[in-house]
C-alpha cells in the first residue's frame, strides 16, 4: 500500500530508541521505538520467490506464490500495476506483455474494484514530437495485454499514461481537481534538501505492484525495483538527477574505455564515485512510496548496456518479493549468473552502491542472512549458482 511509511536503518532506529521508551512510558503502554515516531522498523527477513514455468504466465504465478501471494489485496480495493515503459522498444527495454497479462490476471482473482496499468515513458518528457506514454504502451504490447485480460477474465483494468491520469481520479473516488503531483520531504532524503515530486496517482490507489525488468543500466549499473519509480517522478525531479552520472554516457565509450576495462581498487573507486550521485538520489525517491509487491521480469535481460539497448541474455524467469532490497539483490545475482558487466560481476551484491544506499535509508533487508530464497522450476545446480552470486 502506498502509505507514507518509512523503515529507518539500524543506526537511526537505535538512536531513537531512548526517546521511544520515554514515549511508551508516558502513554502507559508498550510501543516499539519506530512506532512511537510513526515509522516501522525493518522486517527481520524477506521471502523471495524465483521461478520458471512452461511459459512466463506460469513463472509469474509461481514466483508470486513463493513470495507470499497477493492476500494483501481485498475485494473492492484499487491496484496500480507499474511496468517499465521506458520507450517505444519491446522487451527487455519494456516489461514483457505476457508478464503484465499474468499479473493482471492474478490481481483480478482478488476481486479488486479497479486495476490501472500505469507509467510514463521517457519520450514525452522533454519534447513534443514523440509518442505519448499510452501510444508507447500500445507499441510495445501493454495495451494488448490489458485488452486480453479484459476479454479472458473480465478484469476491471485500464491502461493509463501518466500524462492522461487526470481522468482517473474521479473514477478512484478522488477529487478530480486534486494536485497531480505530491512533494515529498523526508529527513532521510539527504540528497533532496528541497524534496522531490511523485505522481499523486500512486497515492490514490490501495496498492501498487511494481513490475520492472531485470536488466543493466549504463549509468546506474542496474535498473529493477528501486529505479522503476523514476518514471513516476515529475520532470522537475528527473532533471535534478539526470546528468549527475559522472562517467561515460555512450555505450561505445564504456566498452572501449569505461567499466569493462577498469581493474583494481582504483578502478572500483572511480566506478563508485561516478555513480553515487545518481543512485543515491534515485534510491531516495523510494522513501515516498512503498510497493505492496515487486515482480521482476526476467524474460530477457540486458547484461551490458541498458536500459534501451545493449547485450542480452534470456533467463526466462521471474523474481518476486515484498522487499525491494531483497528483490534487487536477487535480480543482480541473476545477471551475475549469466555473466554481466565487470562492475557488477566482480563484486558482492551487497557492495553495490545502489544496494548500499537503499539499505542505509531503510528500504529493506540489510544482508544475505535475512533473504529467504524460495524457488520453483529451476534446477539445483542453477539455484546453487544464483545463491553463490548472492553472497
Amino acid at each position: 500500500m502506498i502509505d507514507r511509511r518509512h523503515s529507518y536503518n539500524r543506526r537511526h532506529f537505535i538512536r531513537q530508541a531512548g526517546c521511544a521508551t520515554l514515549a511508551a512510558g508516558m502513554a502507559g503502554r508498550l510501543v516499539s521505538p519506530g512506532a512511537a515516531f510513526g515509522y516501522e522498523p525493518a522486517k527481520p527477513s524477506a521471502d523471495v520467490g524465483i521461478a520458471r514455468g512452461s511459459n512466463m504466465e506460469e513463472a509469474v504465478r509461481r514466483a508470486v506464490e513463493l513470495s507470499g501471494g497477493l492476500d494483501f489485496i481485498k475485494p473492492d480495493q484499487t491496484v496500480l500495476i507499474k511496468p517499465n515503459v521506458t520507450g517505444a522498444v519491446k522487451n527487455p527495454t519494456t516489461t514483457n506483455p505476457e508478464v503484465i497479462y499474468a499479473v493482471i490476471k492474478l490481481v483480478a482473482e482478488r476481486g479488486p474494484k479497479r486495476i490501472l496499468v500505469a507509467d510514463r515513458s521517457f519520450s514525452p518528457l522533454f519534447t513534443t514530437d514523440t509518442p505519448k506514454t499510452i501510444d508507447v504502451m500500445r507499441m510495445v504490447g501493454h495495451v494488448d495485454a490489458v485488452n486480453q485480460a479484459i476479454s479472458d477474465v473480465k478484469a476491471p483494468v485500464v491502461a493509463v499514461g501518466l500524462e492522461d491520469a487526470a481522468a482517473e481520479f474521479e473514477k478512484l473516488g478522488k477529487d478530480p481537481k486534486i494536485e497531480h503531483w505530491r512533494r515529498i520531504n523526508d529527513p532521510m532524503a539527504t540528497n533532496w534538501p528541497n524534496g522531490f515530486e511523485m505522481a499523486e496517482l500512486l497515492f490514490a490507489v490501495d496498492h501498487v505492484i511494481n513490475v520492472p525488468v531485470i536488466k543493466t543500466h549504463f549509468q546506474a549499473w542496474f535498473t529493477m525495483s528501486m529505479k522503476a519509480f523514476v518514471g513516476m517522478s515529475h520532470h522537475r525531479t528527473r532533471r535534478e538527477f539526470h546528468g549527475t552520472f559522472k562517467g561515460a554516457n555512450d555505450l561505445r565509450d564504456q566498452k572501449t574505455s569505461g567499466s569493462r576495462r577498469r581493474v583494481g581498487p582504483e578502478g572500483r573507486k572511480l566506478d563508485v564515485e561516478e555513480v553515487e550521485p545518481l543512485v543515491n538520489r534515485v534510491a531516495e525517491l523510494n522513501l515516498g512510496i512503498a510497493p505492496s509487491l515487486n515482480i521482476l521480469d526476467g524474460t530477457k535481460s540486458f547484461v551490458f548496456g541498458g536500459p534501451s539497448h545493449g547485450d542480452t541474455e534470456e533467463p526466462k524467469l521471474v523474481v518476486a518479493s515484498r522487499d525491494r532490497i531483497a528483490a534487487d539483490a536477487t535480480g543482480v545475482a541473476v545477471l551475475k549468473r549469466y555473466g554481466t558487466e565487470r562492475r557488477l560481476q566482480n563484486y558482492s551484491v551487497w557492495e553495490n552502491p545502489f544496494i548500499v544506499h537503499g539499505i542505509k535509508i531503510g528500504l529493506g533487508i540489510d544482508g544475505l542472512d535475512k533473504l529467504n530464497l524460495k524457488h520453483a522450476g529451476i534446477d539445483d545446480e542453477e539455484i546453487g549458482t544464483i545463491k553463490k552470486m548472492l553472497a
